[in-house]
Order: structure tokens, then C-alpha cells, then sequence
């Protein structure tokens, strides 16, 4: 499963902290000062009053929103980040801030890497959502999180989290690989439980976002028999089979649906119907007997069919080869 591994070119964050701007405001200065000593309270006391007396002023958020982030204020960092961004007068001072919010997102985006190679997928998990509440709009951390949650354990929280980050990224691949990841791994574990239908809903999501996933119609064709609807089955199982005609279990499986259907028409007197199934059957034998035609359970099932069809000679023929091959002849 691919990670993907984000890299921003940044300036060190002490040359943010300079002192231009907003210099009528002694606050504002004073704020920058208490930040660069690390006097966080006093820093976010006096830019909040510059903030007041410089009404539309971005550098006073900025420098905020970094005091906010140094003492693990996330959420009001976040807000005082994208506020001096919304005010930002020219392309030099959108620059600085992206800057400020990508140093502070990459800083946990990478502690997040560094935890999630050593298998530490909890701790992993906490600095990708930290990663996340700096800056929402980086695909990179949701992909992380959502891998980190998978290998966790946690596949609901791992799809929610891939499927918010798809609507913000769609087409993304590594994405879309994740995800399609979890969603299999979601299905296998509801069918293990026998939760047919909504393992077929995980399924049918692949199909959705991945239409040519290995195995994908096979699959969706026996979540659809296990739950007795043979006709849907038979439907997927066809489309896998017209990519691999000579999938042998594949074959078997219509066999079985085709006889299913013709024991459900026998028992409400639909007996053209029943035939027509049986007739139906016929051809994945013939196909399974010119691919393996040592297996006696293929030889056994034809026979069984030739019987309920009326074809007796072709029963005993069938039946012949079956005890040739018990005698290993």
C-alpha cells in the first residue's frame, strides 16, 4: 500500500519573525518580541490587542496564529492562520503565510512518517489529525491518517477518513488505491462474518471508483450467491468470466447458481423453467471437463444434469468416466 510522502521547500520559521509592518503599533511589535523570547502569553496578549487596533491587518493574525500553534493550540491556529490568509493584500504576503501554515503542517505530517514506519499506529494517528486541523486542504495527511487507521485496525474511521479526502482530492491515485485498500479489506472481513449484503456494498464502492480491480466482478458475483439472488450472480460472474473464461472455480460457481435456479423452479411447478436452468448448466461442465478432465466431481455434476434433462446415455457416459477414473484407468 503506498504512502505518499510530502515535500515542501520552507524557510526556517525564526525568519518569520521579523520586525516589519504594522509599525505604528506597539502592540503588534511587542507581540512579535514576546514570540521570538517564546513568552507565548504575553505574545498572544499583545497581538490580540493589535489585532483590535489594526482592524483588516493579516500579520497580526499570522504572528497569532503561529503563538497558537507553538503551545498546541490547533484549531485557533488554524483560524488565525487562514484569517491573515483571507487578508492578505498581495501575492508576497499570501506567500509568507502559506509558508507559516506549511512549516507547522509538514512538522507533524513528518513526526506522523516517522511513527507510522515504526508501526506506532496510534501515535501516528494523533499528529496526522494534527496535521490536518492546521491545513484541511493537503490530501498527503488523509492519506496518511487513513493508512495509519487501516493498519490500526480501524476500518471505519480509515473509509470515512479516505472518502472525505477523495471529495477533496478526487482522482487522486495513490487515493484511490487506499482506499479501495480498506474497502476490501471491509468487505472480506463483513463476509467472513456471513454479512453478505454489506460486504457487497464495500464491493460494489470498488466498482464505483475502480471498475477494473482484480477479482472485483467474482466477487460482487458471490456476494449476490451467497445471498441466493443467483440472477445478479450470474451477471457478475459472466463479466469475470469474459476476462478469464477458463476460471475454473468461476465456471463451478455458475454450475451451481444454474442448478439452484432450476430447484427453485421445480419446486413452484415452473418445470419449462427448470429445464431451461438445467440446460443452462450443461455448458460451464463441458468447459470444466475440457480443462481438467480428470476432476470426477465435474463428471459427476454432468451426470447429474444429463439425468434431470432426460438424456440418459449421456448420463451413463459420464457415469462410466467417473468409474474408469476410481479405477485409475
Amino acid at each position: 500500500m503506498s504512502v505518499v510522502r510530502a515535500a515542501v521547500a520552507l524557510v526556517a520559521l525564526a525568519g518569520l519573525v521579523v520586525f516589519v509592518g504594522c509599525g505604528a503599533d506597539p502592540a503588534f511589535t511587542s507581540g512579535k518580541v514576546y514570540l521570538a523570547d517564546k513568552n507565548y502569553e504575553k505574545a498572544i496578549e499583545q497581538l490580540q490587542i493589535s489585532i483590535r487596533n489594526s482592524d483588516g491587518a493579516w500579520q497580526p493574525h499570522m504572528y497569532l496564529g503561529m503563538a497558537y500553534a507553538d503551545t498546541d493550540e490547533l484549531e485557533m491556529a488554524h483560524d488565525e492562520l487562514f484569517a491573515a490568509l483571507d487578508l492578505a493584500p498581495d501575492q508576497k504576503a499570501v506567500d509568507e503565510v502559506e509558508n507559516a501554515i506549511s512549516f507547522y503542517w509538514l512538522e507533524y505530517d513528518k513526526e506522523g512518517e516517522r511513527l507510522l514506519e515504526a508501526a506506532k499506529f496510534e501515535d501516528a494517528i494523533v499528529e496526522f489529525e494534527r496535521a490536518i486541523i492546521v491545513d484541511p486542504r493537503k490530501p498527503d495527511a488523509y492519506i496518511n491518517l487513513g493508512y495509519a487507521l487501516h493498519m490500526g485496525g480501524d476500518l471505519d474511521r480509515a473509509v470515512e477518513v479516505f472518502e472525505q479526502a477523495l471529495e477533496r482530492a478526487p482522482g487522486n491515485e495513490v487515493l484511490i488505491e487506499n482506499l479501495v485498500s480498506v474497502y476490501e479489506t471491509k468487505a472480506g472481513s463483513l463476509a467472513s462474518l456471513g454479512d453478505y449484503a454489506n460486504a457487497l456494498r464495500y464491493f460494489e464502492k470498488i466498482e464505483r471508483i475502480q471498475p477494473t480491480y482484480p477479482d472485483l466482478y467474482y466477487n460482487i458475483g458471490l456476494m449476490h450467491y451467497q445471498q441466493k439472488a443467483y440472477r445478479d450472480g450470474l451477471r457478475y460472474f459472466d463479466k469475470h468470466l469474459a476476462e478469464r473464461p477458463d476460471d475454473e472455480e468461476v465456471l463451478y460457481r455458475v454450475f451451481l447458481a444454474h442448478w439452484a435456479l432450476a430447484k427453485e423452479m421445480d419446486e413452484s411447478g415452473q418445470d419449462e423453467a427448470a429445464l431451461d436452468e438445467h440446460e443452462a448448466a450443461v455448458g460451464p461442465l463441458e468447459r470444466l471437463i475440457d480443462l481438467n478432465d480428470q476432476e470426477l466431481t465435474y463428471h459427476r455434476a454432468l451426470a447429474r444434469v444429463y439425468v434431470k434433462l432426460g438424456r440418459e446415455d449421456e448420463a451413463m457416459h459420464e457415469l462410466n468416466i467417473v468409474e474408469q477414473l476410481l479405477k485409475g484407468e
